[in-house]
């Protein structure tokens, strides 16, 4: 993926990592008919690496599950990131949601053009024995896991989800499709992409190549594009875009609290 350069990356993860820590906001106030969450950190064993995952984890049952990957600035302790507040929703809504920090594999902090194209495919062997390890979970529903990606954490689900049967559907916030890639491409899972018709960091014209793509080789897919929105979307579209991915993601999901 190069449609970024790597200074202009770097400039972006220091921006935020200069900021003042705090927690951000929920995507949005939980209501009456969101599920009680409970966050907590665990680990998975992958190539001698202790790979850390955060759990959010709705209260009393077992649900359907999903993994959530970030993008190229990485997870760091100042501020929150936008995955983990992606992952807060859609637990809320019923579904037990995995971010993996996949580049504590690689020992990476961000990730610029060249680290991603020597990493790539280092990454997608870990986010398959995270499906593993999920699967594994006495509090997960099913025999299969959706996944969420972010910008590169989009571009790793499609190599993810051409490789993967267990995984049941993947959501591209921003993602495209790697050049290097393509030809490999027997199968993928029912897609379900989002993009701003602003964003600067991935053109565009990514999304919709991919989309061609999985059309024209047959393949279930649906390209949302959100006017105005850049690469992070605003709190409201991204409140309806995670709305539409657990509905995606988990049809069968319990999406109400006990009793109500």
């Amino acid at each position: 993926m190069a449609p970024l350069p790597a200074f202009r990356r770097c400039l972006i993860a220091l921006a935020a990592l200069s900021a003042p820590a705090c927690v951000s906001p929920a995507i949005h106030a939980p209501g009456p008919t969101s599920l009680p969450v409970a966050e907590s950190v665990s680990f998975l064993e992958t190539d001698g690496h202790r790979i850390r995952v955060d759990v959010y984890q709705p209260e009393h049952g077992r649900f359907p599950a999903v993994i959530l990957l970030h993008g190229s600035g990485g997870i760091h302790a100042v501020i929150e990131s936008q995955i983990n507040r992606y992952a807060q929703a859609l637990a809320e809504k019923g579904m037990i949601a995995f971010v993996v920090h996949y580049f504590d594999l690689t020992g990476d902090f961000t990730a610029g053009d060249s680290v991603e194209a020597a990493n790539y495919f280092h990454w997608v062997r870990e986010v398959r024995e995270a499906v593993t390890w999920v699967l594994a979970r006495s509090d997960v529903r099913g025999r299969q896991v959706g996944i969420l990606g972010h910008s590169l954490g989009a571009w790793l689900a499609v190599g993810v989800g051409a490789q993967e049967p267990r995984v049941s559907g993947i959501v591209l916030f921003g993602g495209g499709l790697e050049p290097f890639f393509a030809d490999s491409i027997k199968r993928m899972p029912p897609t379900l992409m989002f993009h701003g018709g602003r964003d600067n960091v991935v053109p565009l014209s990514d999304a919709t190549n991919l989309e061609a793509f999985m059309r024209e080789h047959k393949m279930n897919v649906r390209l949302f594009i959100l006017p105005g929105e850049g690469h992070t979307f605003s709190d409201s579209a991204a409140a309806d875009a995670l709305a539409r991915s657990a509905r995606f993601l988990a049809p069968n999901a319990r999406r109400v609290r006990p009793g109500l």
